[in-house]
This record gives structure tokens, sequence and C-alpha cells, in this order.
């Protein structure tokens, strides 16, 4: 390519520069993985996490919302979604929302209205790491009993984490004693 010659945006450079313009608070970048597919990361802020998830399905009104993985970050917990546009086009763009609360008020407003799959994602969110999401329809328990303790959240690396005398992993090779906890 020589030096007059201007590059052609990939269809994950327009998809991020749309969300860039949409969202100038969100920090909006294309990496390209291992295998030579770009990604879009957005990190957005919490206030606007529906707004964009809305944007998303105007962009592609058959947007596929992939997984939901929660996230103990310290002072924070997170929330990052996948999703996958423009899929009837390939490659599809790949799409990676990430939006935190602080842990002193971990509310996140729910999306499940825009993206029904993404409740059963927010459930685990809620009893793994002690999200709330705000507005969400159904807050049942979905992997833990009943009977499991409130207040104690298995992937919190803090102290509202499983405790030391409730673990009981029979020799699990991949426990560590302690956990992250030192």
């Amino acid at each position: 390519m020589s030096e007059t010659e201007v590059k052609e945006p990939t269809k994950a450079g327009k998809v991020a520069k749309a969300i860039a313009e949409r969202f100038p608070n969100a920090q909006v970048e294309v990496k390209t993985n291992k295998w030579g597919r770009e990604r879009v990361w957005v990190r957005v802020q919490k206030e606007d996490y529906r707004e964009l998830m809305k944007f998303i399905k105007e962009l592609d009104g058959e947007a596929h919302y992939s997984i939901g993985i929660e996230q103990d970050l310290g002072e924070e917990l997170g929330f990052l979604s996948h999703l996958v546009i423009y899929y009837d086009d390939v490659p599809a763009v790949s799409l990676l929302i990430d939006v935190h609360a602080p842990k002193d008020d971990p509310v996140i407003p729910d999306i499940s209205d825009i993206f029904p799959i993404a409740l059963q994602f927010e459930r685990e969110g809620m009893e793994m790491v002690g999200i709330d999401f705000e507005g969400a329809p159904d807050k049942r328990r979905l992997f833990l009993p009943e009977d499991f303790p409130e207040g104690i959240y298995p992937l919190r690396l803090d102290e509202k984490g499983v405790p030391e005398e409730m673990v009981h992993n029979a020799g699990h090779p991949y426990y560590l004693k302690g956990g992250a906890k030192k």
C-alpha cells in the first residue's frame, strides 16, 4: 500500500466508530486476537450500559448475545458480555462489553428485556459475586441451593467469598488452600 492510499475500515472498525460516536464516554478499541480475528472491546459506564445494548440492537436487530461473565476486580465487580452482530455477512463482528460497579454499591442495570437470554447470566452474577441487576424480572438462584447463606458469594475474592470452613472439596486437585486470599 502506498503512502497516499487510504485503508478502508473493517466492519469491526465501523462498529467501533459508531459506538464511540454515540457513547463518547466509552472506551472503544478494536483488538486482533491470536487467530487474526478482530474484536470490538467496549468499556462503558453503568449509566450508559442499557442504552449501549439498545444501540447494538439498532445496529443489528438480529444481534446475538452469547454469554455474560461476572468478575471480581478488587474494588469493583464487573460484568463482561460477548455479542456477535452482522453474522449473516461473514466475518461477523464480535463485541465484548465491559461494565463495572463499585463493590459497596454493586448495581448494574438489567438488560434482559433487550436480550432475554442475558437473564440467566445475570442471575449467575447475582449469586456468584453479588451484583444486583436492577430491574431483573427474576432474581431467584440459578446454581446455589436455597439454603446457601445470604451475603456469601462463591466467586468473590474478598471477605464475602466462601469461608474456609465451608469448603468441602474432598481433595479436588484444583482447589488451592485459601484460594486467592493471601
